[in-house]
């Protein structure tokens, strides 16, 4: 911040976020044991919540007294919040000291079972935005420069890129945006190598698709970034050096859900993660649900401890992770050695190019009552989507589904529908809802 700027008069949500960020910035440097301790407060506090007044946690906890260790306490799985949502939510009244205000954040999430989940606002909003600040923090990123974004956005250019409390003290970089979905890969490193902006926002599958498309173009022209912030996927070291090789870029990788928001942010020495305990209590488990050793590989169990408004407690959010043993950078958080389980999938084209597949929940449910879907293509470039449903698909449900994919995918693929009782999801990564297999579809399994 410009010290010539100042005093600046904010607007209270702005002062807040502010406020909160100093407290995470002081709060990530304490002992561990000083964290647990302020965790754990935190989270008796939320099972207490949940117990007093909400009607799934009531039944569900019922079991358990009220001293029963936090790591005891029920898993709460996909099948649950997709089932239990409504009865999950607190009665107005009960939420926030100061507001009942909510908003409700729907998502098909990476396994196709549509969720949904009510929030608090504004206090969820203010842990976000500030969380947010401290990534940015944590890897000096400059927010008065531009940026640009390759995302499921629509396209434009937006003059307040790293959001509104920024842009109210002064730091007004803009983001330019193309959608990831309308538009080819090919179409995008053209897009993006005219362009100046010295940070990109994307996944890490685009980062890896131009990278090969930037190194393969003939005119020799390269285009340098200063770092690449990705989303929504696991990170591999193919991915970092893909950056490397063709941009002389380093990933900045944030994790993250719709179901909690911010879940852990990249070291700014090392490509492992730091669990945002202050927020997200993050656990790493085997089959019995306990904790793993670092080094370790376990599912990923996540807790928002701000989620009065519908306790998220022990969410097995469909992740694998390793644990981690504590970092060398200064930042006293939980390290996650390496998520396992966010990656999605290119569908390829019959042209040969490439395209993200932009399915939801609300794609399925507009035709059929669907529950669960998975969309594989096979190696001729055959997609089948399995569907799971609570009714027997007609001849008219299968044709809509049919018209639906080539609309959202490619008019010219073949497409198949199949209804079964259940997916069979790979058991080592995140159950992808499209994945690409090199097989044929009349191949043996």
């Amino acid at each position: 911040m410009n010290p010539t700027d100042f005093p600046k008069t904010l607007s209270p949500f702005s002062a807040q976020v502010l406020a909160l960020r100093a407290q995470l910035t002081a709060f990530e440097r304490l002992d561990p044991a000083a964290q647990a301790a302020a965790r754990d407060v935190q989270l008796k506090d939320l099972v207490r919540h949940a117990r007093r007044h909400s009607g799934y946690w009531q039944k569900k906890l019922s079991a358990y007294g009220s001293r029963a260790r936090f790591d005891s306490l029920p898993v709460l799985s996909r099948a649950d919040l997709q089932q239990h949502a409504h009865a999950m939510v607190c009665p107005p009244g009960t939420v926030l000291p100061h507001t009942d205000k909510t908003f409700v954040a729907r998502t098909s999430g990476s396994t196709g079972v549509p969720v949904e989940v009510t929030k608090g606002s504004p206090v969820y909003e203010i842990v976000y935005q500030a969380h947010s600040l401290r990534s940015f923090d944590w890897h000096a990123l400059d927010t008065a420069r531009d940026l640009v974004a390759v995302r499921d956005a629509a396209d434009g250019t937006y003059s307040r890129a790293w959001g509104e409390v920024l842009a109210e003290i002064g730091w007004t970089g803009q983001a330019s945006v193309r959608n990831m979905v309308e538009h080819s890969p090919e179409d995008l490193w053209e897009w993006l190598r005219e362009t100046t902006a010295p940070y990109l926002v994307t996944t890490a599958a685009m980062v890896t698709r131009l990278a090969h498309i930037a190194l393969a173009d003939p005119r020799g022209q390269r285009r340098r970034l200063d770092a690449i912030l990705t989303f929504g996927e696991a990170v591999t070291p193919e991915h970092r050096r893909a950056a490397t090789e063709a941009f002389g870029a380093r990933i900045i990788d944030r994790y993250s859900s719709e179901e909690v928001g911010w879940i852990a942010f990249q070291c700014p020495r090392h490509d492992h993660h730091h669990a945002l305990t202050a927020s997200t209590h993050v656990e790493i488990v085997d089959d019995d649900n306990r904790a793993v050793a670092p080094g370790q590989e376990g599912r990923v169990l996540v807790t928002s401890m701000h989620s009065h408004a519908m306790p998220i407690i022990r969410y097995d959010i469909g992740d694998r992770a390793i644990a981690g043993a504590r970092c060398d950078c200064g930042i006293s958080l939980p390290v996650i050695s390496q998520i396992l389980g966010r990656q999605r999938s290119l569908i390829e084209l019959p042209d040969g190019t490439s395209r993200l597949a932009r399915l939801t929940g609300e794609h399925w449910r507009a035709i059929a009552p669907v529950s669960e879907y998975r969309v594989v293509q096979y190696r001729d470039g055959e997609i089948e989507a399995f569907v799971v449903a609570a009714c027997p698909l007609t001849p008219a449900h299968t044709l809509a589904m049919q018209t639906m994919l080539k609309q959202q995918l490619h008019a010219g693929l073949t497409v198949t529908v199949t209804q079964v009782e259940h997916i069979e999801w790979e058991s080592r990564w995140k159950r992808l809802d499209v994945a690409r297999v090199d097989r044929l579809r009349s191949d043996p399994v």
